[in-house]
């Protein structure tokens, strides 16, 4: 494969140094980002080296490439007018208008565009000045692409190129995906050309060779061998791409992506290559969908956030670019199906992409959910660079390890950036790590626990604290510290912090005491960590659904809880919470129906039979 400079070398050699009169050819799939080349690289390259030969240019002279597109040309006159409008429209100056010795004018062209304007082609030399001065393709570089799209058949092609570089001198650069020229109107065959030419085939294999191969393309690669000399197969830098495509985007959010991660270019060539299958203009579509989404939004939003819009909508575009359209498959708010588990596809992108329609309201929503998705990912620290280093630890260097801690440190300040089942793992590592670089991980253990107060409620604490088998004297006492203290944070988390004695917070605690009623009864206290005259305020508060929810978290805890499985402080708090409660209902000051009141009774009877039963 031919770097991008190689190939500029190599067409620039073709162009001042080449004697054959013969053309050469690019090949490549479709969207490999053959055009792109040609656009962004090869004519600026060009153009800048014929600008640093002879620096008194003026401008518009220094343009040393006339690009066509054959898409679509239904007959060789088009071509001749395509070229001509072409160098017209680069004509800046009247000094354009004269003929000048030694002047390469392209007769093929010429004769193309009397007959396309209804001219006498016979006319004197005079009389086609206007048209000859042109058509000037001195110093010229001819790109014709797209020529398996073209409309004109291929024969005729080659016959009107091989006059150009035969008889004109012109010199012609072929962009094509040959692939497609050569099934074009045949089924898949295989063969090898080196012996399709062969006037007296040797044996039997040479004459099958002539024989399955369709007429068609027989006759096209008879004539490319007399009009074509050399035929580079293209396949894109695609690191070398990515980054030439994204500094066409002026967008500062895209920038703030590619400046924060130095892995992002690799990371983006590697998507193009496997999940867009080498697709240039897939990656480019994408990548535009994404500048627009992000022009459109407002606010700060993370990195890893936008990071992943990104990546989501690449790996969809190329979904989209392969299949028909395909529909919704996800939540309200991101996608894992039409995306992947780690860079989802957004419900708001897909509306965008499909609909041209934003709902910028939708953002905020869609972030919440995918920093919750990634808090609870079971396999998040697959995809942790950092973690991966942790893990690994007796494999790498010491600078490595301890840059690696350092950064973990430092992510933890945010509560999402790490997710929550990674926390018991990576205590481990800490504590070993510790041990061995003499790293001090306390301030990463503090904020451990300070984001398993916020969010380790809905956690599975099964997986969290999976047994360390390895370790072994000083570090398995510490380990245990480390889990208990992790483990009475997340019981902390409704119990004393974050409950806020509304009753709309009653459902949210009986969800929690259904999934940690056995942490919760290893821990052997529940009701005395709450305020009980803060507690009854709030059920004179509350509906009879809540209350009866209430009641549902109370037999969710003590209902088959033993003698003395709790300690005596829940005793006292639920004797005090039936006081209370007959206390406010003797006095009569409340705004309750009789369904309430009813709840609340059967409340202090419930009260009653867990005293007995813990007693």
């Amino acid at each position: 494969m031919m770097t991008a400079d190689e190939l500029n070398g190599y067409i620039m050699h073709y162009l001042e140094e080449d004697k054959t009169h013969t053309a050469i050819m690019l090949t490549g799939e479709w969207g490999s980002g053959k055009t792109y080349y040609v656009e962004n690289v090869l004519v600026p390259f060009l153009q800048r080296e014929k600008k640093n030969r002879i620096p008194f240019l003026k401008k518009g002279k220094e343009n040393r490439c006339v690009v066509i597109s054959l898409y679509g040309l239904e007959d060789l006159s088009d071509i001749s007018k395509s070229i001509y409008m072409e160098l017209r429209m680069k004509a800046l100056d009247k000094d354009s208008e004269a003929v000048s010795t030694g002047k390469l004018i392209a007769k093929t062209v010429a004769k193309g565009i009397a007959g396309k304007l209804g001219l006498d082609v016979n006319m004197s030399e005079d009389d086609l000045k206007r048209i000859y001065s042109s058509i000037d393709l001195s110093d010229k570089l001819l790109v014709f692409e797209d020529l398996e799209r073209s409309d004109i058949e291929i024969s005729k092609l080659l016959g009107y190129v091989n006059n150009l570089v035969e008889r004109d001198g012109v010199k012609v650069l072929l962009v094509a995906n040959e692939n497609e020229i050569l099934g074009k109107s045949s089924e898949t065959f295989d063969f090898d050309y080196s012996k399709l030419f062969s006037e007296n085939p040797q044996n039997d294999e040479e004459e099958c060779n002539k024989n399955c191969v369709p007429e068609e393309v027989q006759k096209y690669l008879r004539i490319k061998e007399k009009t074509i000399s050399d035929t580079i197969c293209f396949e894109s830098d695609y690191c070398e791409a990515v980054k030439n495509i994204l500094a066409v985007f002026k967008n500062e959010k895209l920038k703030e992506i590619i400046n924060q991660d130095p892995r992002i270019i690799e990371q983006l060539a590697l998507v193009v290559m496997e999940s867009c299958h080498k697709n240039i203009r897939t990656f480019i579509f994408a990548t535009q969908k994404t500048v627009d989404i992000f022009n459109k939004i407002e606010g700060y939003y993370n990195k890893d956030f936008l990071k992943s819009i990104y990546l989501g909508i690449i790996l969809f575009s190329a979904k989209i670019k392969e299949n028909e359209f395909p529909e919704w498959e996800g939540t309200e708010h991101l996608s894992v199906k039409l995306g992947t588990n780690r860079n989802p596809l957004f419900k708001f992108c897909y509306n965008y992409i499909r609909w041209q329609r934003l709902d910028v309201s939708e953002v905020v929503e869609s972030r919440d959910a995918f920093e919750e998705m990634k808090l609870y990912d079971k396999h998040a620290d697959q995809n942790d660079e950092d973690l991966q280093k942790l893990y690994s630890y007796h494999e790498r260097t010491e600078s490595e390890v301890r840059d690696a801690v350092e950064s973990i440190e430092e992510r933890l300040k945010e509560p999402g950036d790490i997710g929550l089942y990674s926390y018991g793992k990576l205590a481990a590592y800490l504590i070993r790590i510790g041990n061995i670089i003499g790293f001090d991980y306390r301030q990463c253990k503090e904020r451990m626990i300070k984001n398993i107060r916020r969010k380790g409620d809905v956690i599975n604490s099964d997986i969290l604290f999976l047994p360390m088998y390895e370790f072994e004297g000083e570090e398995k006492k510490e380990l245990k510290d480390f889990f208990e203290q992790m483990s009475e944070a997340m019981n902390l988390r409704n119990a004393k912090n974050d409950f806020s004695y509304e009753p709309e917070d009653i459902r949210t605690l009986l969800d929690f005491v259904i999934k940690e009623k056995q942490r919760i009864r290893e821990n052997h206290q529940f009701i005395s960590q709450y305020n009980t005259g803060q507690l009854v305020e709030m059920l004179f508060h509350a509906s009879a659904k809540q209350i009866g929810d209430f009641r549902d978290i109370l037999f969710a805890v003590y209902r088959h809880a033993s003698k003395a499985e709790y300690t005596v402080e829940d005793t006292k708090a639920m004797e005090e919470t039936i006081e209370l409660v007959h206390e406010k209902l003797k006095s009569q000051n409340y705004d309750i129906d009789k369904i309430q009141i009813y709840q609340l009774k059967l409340l202090c009877s419930n009260l009653k039979e867990f005293i007995y039963q813990i007693s």
